[in-house]
């Protein structure tokens, strides 16, 4: 019996889930600390939501008392936040918020990913891609390795996040072929992908098809411990030489 699915399974689950920005604690912002910057953008958020039914509207003082700003400083982040796709024009000397805004003002600040945790989550990242090459055979494809690249390749002990790039080859079709409805490759992709991220907000998942495309340098940290194609062509040359062994024998006789 086939193992039951988890929503993480059902990409029809997690296709429609919003994106959850955090910020890191120790870093900058458009050139402000991620706690002053959440603030601020939280601070604006609830002005423009209590403007009713009036259009909301950021202006470069407006956008100051928010963030609790001098003008030079203003203007900066004005600028900034238009280059970054927060703020849209609206008009002269007037802006509004774009949904990257909100994405922001409601964003988790967290302390950064310390090392043994990043280490946890690969140890578990190694056994959820044991779990899907074992039994989501709904998937056409397997994880064949992860490896780690980014910041956890630095000295650095607290990680702005854990970049994890996955190396996928297709299941052999005996593998899928009792499936009606296999999934689609767009699916197939995005339901790994998210089963991935759903183990940390800190996971970057990158999805390649070979080696040579995960960016340098980089760890291998899980290696599938069969290859079904290999083991599959392997299964074959040995029937093979074990049948023409059985031929040779009745040819003797």
């Amino acid at each position: 019996m086939a193992a039951a699915e988890s929503p993480a399974d059902n990409p029809a689950l997690t296709r429609g889930a919003p994106k959850i920005r955090r910020l890191i604690a120790d870093q900058q912002y458009f050139g402000i600390d991620a706690k002053a910057f959440h603030d601020g953008a939280a601070r604006t958020l609830a002005r423009i939501s209590a403007a009713g039914p009036e259009r909301p509207r950021i202006d470069v003082r407006s956008l100051g008392e928010d963030f609790n700003l001098d003008a030079a400083a203003s203007w900066a982040l004005l600028r900034a936040m238009l280059a970054g796709g927060l703020l849209l024009t609206d008009g002269p000397g007037n802006y509004r918020p774009a949904a990257r805004f909100r994405e922001y003002a409601l964003a988790n600040v967290v302390v950064p990913l310390s090392r043994l945790r990043a280490r946890e989550l690969i140890e578990r990242a190694g056994k959820l891609a044991e779990r899907i090459n074992a039994n989501w055979e709904r998937n056409p494809y397997r994880i064949k390795m992860i490896a780690v690249s980014g910041s956890y390749m630095s000295r650095s002990a607290r990680l702005q996040e854990l970049s994890l790039w996955l190396v996928l080859h297709r299941r052999p079709e005996a593998r899928t072929r009792r499936w009606r409805s296999p999934l689609g490759k767009s699916d197939a992709l995005r339901q790994i992908a998210a089963a991935m991220r759903e183990l940390s907000s800190f996971i970057v998942v990158r999805v390649v098809a070979e080696r040579h495309a995960v960016q340098r340098p980089f760890s291998v940290v899980f290696q599938a411990e069969d290859d079904f194609a290999d083991s599959h062509a392997h299964s074959w040359e040995r029937f093979r030489v074990w049948g023409a062994s059985i031929s040779r024998r009745l040819h003797i006789k």
